[in-house]
C-alpha cells in the first residue's frame, strides 16, 4: 500500500500549451466532479493516474476490487445507478485521440464520454466551455510515443508543489469561470501537499500551507485575484514554505518507508 500511495504510472504527455495545463490541472481537482464523489476528494485523476490506469484503486462505494470503478452506482449517480454492483476495469486513457469510441456504451466522441463521465456518471455540474476544452487537450495529449522509460514516477514533495504552481500558472490564460475552478484546483493541490505531512513533526509548516490555501480561497471572490496573490507575494511564501520542508521530505509521507511505519507494514 505505501508503495502505490508513493508511485503512480509516468505522465505520458506529449506537449504543453495553455489550454493542455489548464485540463491537465482540473483532471486532477474533485471540483471538476460532483456530489459524494466531489466531497470524498475524488478527481478523474484517482482513477487515471496521470492520464494511466490506477490499477490500486479500492473505494468500496464504487467497487469491490482493486483497479474497478461501478460506472452505473447509486452512491455517485442518481441518474445512472441501477442498484446492482458491476464494476469494471479502469480503463487506459493514454491513447484516447485515435481512439473512435469511449467506454461500455461505445461512445463516439472523446466529448461526449467526457460530459457523461462529468455530469451522469458523477453528478457534476456542466464546466466552463474553455475548462472543459481544457480537459479533452490534455486527455488527447496523452501519447504513447510521449511515455517515459520508466513505467512508475514517484510522488514527491517537488512533484506536489510543482502541480501547485502548474495550476497557479494556468489561470493566467483563463476566462473567469475557469480561473475561479483553477484556484479551487490550487487549494486542492495545497491540500495534497498537507496530507503529506505528519501533525507530529511539522505543525507549523502545515499551518503555513493552511494559510496559503486560505488566502487562495479568498482571492477567488476578488475581482482581480491573480492581482490580489501577487499583492500578497503568494508564490514566494508558497516556495519558502516547501523550502523549509526539503531537507526533512525523509520524515514526510512523500517517503515511502515512512508512510509505510506509519501504515503499520512491515
Amino acid at each position: 500500500m505505501a508503495h502505490a500511495m508513493t508511485h503512480h504510472p509516468s505522465e505520458c504527455l506529449a506537449e504543453r500549451s495553455a489550454s493542455i495545463e489548464i485540463g491537465r490541472a482540473l483532471f486532477r481537482s474533485p471540483a471538476l466532479l460532483g456530489g459524494p464523489a466531489a466531497r470524498a476528494g475524488l478527481s478523474c485523476n484517482a482513477c487515471h493516474s496521470n492520464g494511466g490506469m490506477n490499477t490500486s484503486f479500492l473505494l468500496p462505494e464504487l467497487t469491490d476490487r482493486a483497479g474497478h470503478a461501478d460506472v452505473t452506482s447509486e452512491w455517485a449517480s442518481r441518474t445512472l445507478g441501477d442498484g446492482v454492483s458491476n464494476p469494471i476495469a479502469i480503463p487506459d486513457l493514454v491513447g484516447a485521440s485515435g481512439k473512435s469510441a469511449f467506454g461500455t456504451r461505445e461512445v463516439p466522441t472523446l466529448a461526449e464520454f467526457t460530459r457523461n463521465v462529468i455530469e451522469q456518471e458523477f453528478q457534476g455540474e456542466r464546466p466552463p466551455t474553455q475548462a472543459f476544452e481544457g480537459v479533452l487537450a490534455y486527455m488527447r495529449a496523452l501519447r504513447l510515443r510521449a511515455c517515459p522509460a520508466e513505467h512508475l514516477s514517484a510522488v514527491s514533495l517537488a512533484t506536489a508543489a510543482d502541480d501547485v504552481r502548474r495550476t497557479l500558472a494556468a489561470t493566467r490564460e483563463a476566462d473567469a469561470p475557469t480561473r475561479s475552478l483553477l484556484l479551487l484546483a490550487a487549494q486542492d493541490a495545497v491540500g495534497r501537499v498537507v496530507e503529506r505531512l505528519p501533525a507530529r513533526h511539522f505543525r507549523r509548516d502545515r499551518r503555513r500551507l493552511e494559510a496559503l490555501s486560505r488566502d487562495l480561497g479568498a482571492a477567488r471572490n476578488a475581482s482581480d485575484p491573480l492581482a490580489v496573490l501577487e499583492a500578497t507575494a503568494w508564490s514566494t511564501r508558497f516556495d519558502a514554505a516547501i523550502a523549509r520542508i526539503g531537507p526533512r521530505e525523509q520524515r514526510t509521507y512523500f517517503n515511502e518507508a515512512t508512510l509505510a511505519a506509519a501504515l503499520g507494514q512491515p
